[in-house]
């Protein structure tokens, strides 16, 4: 009986070993587990307010970007005859080029400056031109002007379609006036149609972050007090 109990004893105490030691393994995993998770977590915060921070500046400067793009890309068309003139071809040339892919470029139906043809057609001087322009003005009324809608959009790219499509068939041939006018038109629907609607997706995601960053704010704040109970 005293070895019997001797070694049931030893087999307690050895179970129970085990048992300490596992339950200690268990806690160095969990404790390691945790620091892996705290510091993903950590990381994941970090990218987060970097690609908050990114999407945040393109919102709130989203207008003036758009504007910066299209003020270039209706200027350099009219770089090209100058740059012809001054002696630059082969720049002239790169402009003239990556132009072709947005215009057919035909001379009857482009403006000529310095002697030389604009590298992009009356049409689409005026359309990326208005584009340029109207959105300067809509700078300046984005806060009171509401979105065009889709019938109005339609009724100004009208006037553009049908002055097209009657040339492109051969029943007549076009103006420059009509050109220009109907261009404009069109730019003024895209403008008109499309900013409006742009504003307000950037301001729902200004009002987003900006709720983000309050509640970021008072998590930090939270946080400080429990780390400083006593202050």
């Amino acid at each position: 009986m005293g070895a019997c109990a001797h070694a049931i004893s030893h087999s307690i105490n050895f179970a129970e070993g085990v048992r300490q030691r596992a339950a200690v393994r268990s806690n160095q995993m969990e404790s390691r587990i945790s620091a892996a998770n705290l510091f993903s977590a950590g990381e994941r915060t970090r990218l987060e307010r970097g690609v908050d921070r990114v999407v945040a500046v393109w919102a709130r400067h989203w207008l003036a970007s758009l504007n910066v793009l299209t003020g270039l890309f209706a200027a350099l068309p009219l770089l090209a005859p100058w740059l012809m003139a001054s002696g630059h071809p082969r720049l002239a040339e790169i402009i003239y080029l990556a132009y072709r892919f947005v215009c057919h470029q035909k001379p009857e139906r482009s403006f000529f400056i310095f002697g030389h043809q604009i590298a992009y057609c009356q049409r689409d001087l005026a359309i990326y031109t208005g584009v340029f322009v109207l959105g300067l003005v809509y700078a300046m009324v984005r806060h009171s002007l509401g979105p065009l809608s889709l019938r109005g959009a339609f009724l100004l790219t009208l006037p553009m379609a049908a002055d097209g499509m009657t040339q492109l068939v051969g029943l007549r041939e076009s103006t420059w006036q009509l050109r220009v006018v109907t261009g404009v038109f069109f730019a003024l629907a895209i403008v008109w149609f499309i900013y409006p609607r742009l504003e307000l997706g950037f301001a729902e995601i200004r009002a987003v972050l900006a709720r983000r960053e309050q509640g970021c704010t008072r998590s930090g704040i939270s946080a400080e007090e429990e780390a400083c109970p006593g202050s």
